[in-house]
């Protein structure tokens, strides 16, 4: 006669275990949202998606509210693709069950059922018209069928029809056109974000009707002046939001907002410019100035944790700033008009820690050359020890959020850290400050990381940019150019340091032997030539490089001839000061390896919690059918 009831305790302890909170889920909160899909015509949403997660218990509680009275598909995929993607299909039927089922794709067409079931249903309903139904699972489940939840970019796919299944095989299910896929770092914001600053107020950095050029990629410069209460006195900056112009996110490709020593306000504030033709004191501005925030295409609200804000302002020499606004326009589109910029929220109340924002990577300049035809071409940028040691106080700074930034061939990056340690005779390296393994240039946010990071004084900041182009047919080059590349990350930190902008770039000298071997006689020399009068440097790379039948060997001897040489690196401070040095090749004695969770639960004959909650059930379901 207790059936009922040890089945509601097996259901608890199994929530519990999957570290779900057990509240009533009218009082559930979802910090976070994404609008997958709506109607075209009327704007209305059809597929709305919400979560949150548990950073102590590492779970994750999704809820999807979709516009329709049949079943609903939910899953995470390697590629926004179908193949490969772990899923999960629920519906609720006319006499108001729910019904959820945990299954992996591993084609084109209805996937089976996963054999473990990770995925947990806490409620299922229909009302109005719409299907509401919220589920849990475990960041890592160590079942080879699902994919893990990192702080990372997942691609998430969704879908639905319009009917319920007629049965659980769902031998009749189809999407039709309610598909789609959608890139999304569900780990990377603050689950209980701080309140707004009671004096909280806000000004809006933004171009004012600005004609896009009809070219593929413009620099767009833009002077202001501080508003003078911020001027006269020290402000805290808490929250940063894009603003960007009503269909023109095709266009505005990322936002840079530099603090900068002077202008003229004559000629200077309030005007805009192609950055490459702009006055020589906004030029300046762009060249070794630390950045108070970068935002990029897919990028969101950043909102400062609690207790840290970046100041702004109450300095003589920081009453102007200058945003650096990429036009990407390769369509040639004409007549687009264009008002995007940043909204800033700031207050007067102190912080307990002054944040402030490195810019760390390879500089964009050449020699940045990746060839093409290669899946897997990687770059380093390196903050090097001469660097930090200079700039770094002895207690050293902790970096909290980043931002990773390539371009259209850019597929990981990560920024890793290297610290001399005597026990392994050299170079140490610790675990990835951030690492996004499945990049989309299409989504770049500025995310908190899962803990603060201290960096030390003389460690070393690499930023590892792994390059796929296989559908490239010539090699690229650094440059601004959204078809040229980048290797950047920007570090938010505290305590504020001077350091603004720590990058460097491989000698050339590196790549002189590979050339020798491999270039025809007459393109060596003509590299010689270019190298020695630097001009037209990209344009006569592709040229000379470009008659490369790029073999494998040829792509990883030159990979090796970068990374394995000597570099140049240099950083300024926000007073304008500047350190150059030529750096040996970096060489790591004792590299990291990424512990794997689940062998080592495997090796102590440990049961996952998961799989403990689901032993339960299967126990707790025997004895119920027993009865």
């Amino acid at each position: 006669m207790y059936y009922k009831a040890i089945l509601r305790f097996a259901m608890w302890w199994q929530l519990a275990l999957m570290g779900t909170s057990l509240l009533p889920l009218a009082l559930a909160s979802f910090p976070f949202s994404s609008t997958l899909a709506s109607d075209q015509a009327t704007g209305q949403p059809l597929y709305q998606l919400q979560w949150t997660f548990d950073d102590v218990m590492k779970t994750i509680t999704f809820n999807v509210v979709v516009h329709t009275t049949g079943w609903v598909g939910f899953g995470l995929s390697p590629n926004g693709g179908m193949t490969g993607s772990d899923v999960v299909i629920g519906w609720v039927s006319s006499d108001g069950k729910a019904y959820f089922q945990d299954r992996y794709a591993f084609a084109e067409a209805t996937p089976p059922i996963d054999p473990s079931q990770d995925w947990i249903l806490l409620s299922g309903s229909e009302s109005n018209g719409y299907t509401n139904l919220t589920f849990t699972r475990k960041w890592i489940t160590c079942d080879t069928r699902d994919r893990d939840i990192q702080a990372d970019t997942s691609k998430v796919v969704f879908s639905w029809g319009s009917v319920d299944p007629a049965d659980t095989s769902l031998s009749d299910l189809y999407h039709g056109s309610n598909r789609g896929s959608v890139s999304l770092n569900l780990l990377g914001g603050l689950v209980n974000p701080p309140p707004e600053p009671s004096d909280a107020k806000n000004f809006t950095f933004a171009v004012n009707q600005v004609a896009i050029p009809v070219q593929y990629t413009t620099y767009w410069c833009t002077g202001f002046k501080l508003p003078s209460d911020i001027i006269a006195q020290k402000r805290y900056i808490t929250k940063i939001s894009p603003k960007i112009s009503p269909n023109n996110g095709m266009y505005v490709h990322h936002i840079l907002l530099y603090q900068c020593l002077s202008l003229n306000e004559t000629t200077d504030v309030g005007m805009g410019n192609d950055c490459l033709i702009a006055t020589t004191t906004i030029r300046s501005c762009r060249l070794g100035r630390p950045i108070i925030t970068a935002w990029a295409v897919g990028g969101s609200d950043f909102i400062y944790p609690n207790g840290i804000a970046f100041p702004i302002g109450g300095r003589p020499d920081e009453q102007y700033l200058v945003m650096e606004m990429h036009y990407s326009n390769p369509s040639l589109v004409s007549g687009v008009k264009d008002s995007s910029g940043l909204l800033i929220t700031y207050t007067s109340i102190a912080p307990t820690y002054e944040a402030g924002v490195m810019t760390v990577g390879y500089s964009i300049t050449n020699p940045m050359i990746i060839p093409p035809k290669d899946p897997s071409f990687s770059v380093y940028g390196t903050c090097d020890s001469t660097c930090t040691a200079a700039a770094i106080p002895s207690t050293g700074i902790n970096i909290f959020a980043n931002m990773l930034h390539t371009h259209l061939v850019g597929r990981a990056v990560t920024l890793r850290q290297l610290r001399m340690n005597s026990s392994c005779g050299g170079l140490q390296e610790l675990p990835p400050v951030d690492q996004n393994m499945q990049y989309d240039f299409d989504f770049q946010q500025t995310n908190l990381l899962t803990r603060p990071v201290n960096v030390l004084p003389g460690d070393i900041l690499q930023v590892i940019c792994t390059y796929n182009t296989t559908g490239v047919n010539n090699v690229t080059v650094g440059g601004l150019s959204t078809y040229d590349e980048m290797c950047l990350s920007f570090p938010v930190y505290y305590p504020r340091i001077e350091l603004g902008v720590c990058l460097s770039v491989y000698d050339w000298n590196n790549y002189i032997p590979f050339a020798q071997s491999n270039l025809a006689p007459a393109d060596f020399q003509a590299l010689g030539t270019l190298l020695q009068t630097g001009s037209n440097l990209s344009s006569g790379i592709k040229s000379i490089f470009g008659t490369l039948a790029w073999t494998q060997q040829q792509q990883s001897d030159f990979q090796a001839a970068g990374i394995s040489g000597a570099f140049y690196g240099f950083c300024s401070a926000r007073n304008g000061s500047y350190l150059q040095q030529k750096d040996p090749a970096i060489v790591v004695k004792c590299a990291y390896s990424t512990p794997n969770t689940c062998q080592t639960l495997a090796s102590r004959g440990a049961m996952t919690l998961p799989a403990m909650g689901s032993f339960l059930m299967t126990i707790f379901s025997i004895i119920v059918n027993f009865f």
